[in-house]
């Protein structure tokens, strides 16, 4: 019995291993990766004025739960962006990939002006419109690894991570206090009235 507890615990150190060192290597593929040079030339590309915004790589996940009975089924979308940024300016570059390949659509723009509601917190940001209707939470992480088919690229943004959550915390202030907006949780339960 001894023995098999011993080859379990080696089994899990082995592949504790194992799975530290690919993250080691896919974290030092990120930190100036083709994947990130990409995403600042799609930026400088489609962005009016790109070249003074900084740019980031983004995402946006959607879970529904659904199923009836004693099924439980859970789906979650993924969306994936270039993220332009600089002080009351967003832009969001809708991404794709296939076979390794990174392709774009056209830019979303979120000034200040289109927005109700800003909520910023670390590594995610949650966009209202007028009506504080929730339009979407937009994560930009500092690490960002391939794991599987829903985390497709390596990319290290330590700093762009750090000036995105910066531009978050202005854009909340200025774009809260813009709509009368000095506690979000009761403008939350407000707005879920009105509904």
């Amino acid at each position: 019995m001894t023995q098999y507890i011993v080859i379990g615990v080696i089994a899990v150190v082995v592949l504790f291993i194992i799975v530290y060192i690919k993250m080691s290597i896919d974290e030092k593929k990120g930190a100036n990766s083709q994947e990130k040079q990409k995403i600042q030339e799609i930026v400088k590309r489609v962005v009016p004025g790109g070249e003074s915004y900084t740019a980031a790589y983004g995402t946006r996940e959607e879970l529904t739960l659904g199923g009836g009975g004693r099924t439980v089924t859970t789906t979650t979308k993924y969306w994936y962006y270039a993220v332009a940024f600089k002080t009351g300016d967003l832009y969001l570059v809708p991404l794709s990939f296939d076979g390794g390949d990174i392709s774009y659509s056209e830019p979303l723009h979120l000034g200040k002006e289109d927005l109700g509601m800003v909520e910023a917190k670390k590594g995610h940001t949650v966009f209202y419109d007028k009506d504080r209707k929730e339009i979407m939470t937009l994560f930009v992480v500092e690490s960002n690894t391939k794991e599987d088919k829903y985390h497709p690229v390596n990319i290290q943004q330590k700093e762009e991570a750090e000036a995105f959550e910066f531009f978050s915390q202005k854009l909340m202030q200025d774009v809260n206090s813009a709509n009368g907006i000095t506690d979000i949780k009761a403008a939350k339960k407000e707005a879920k009235k009105k509904k």
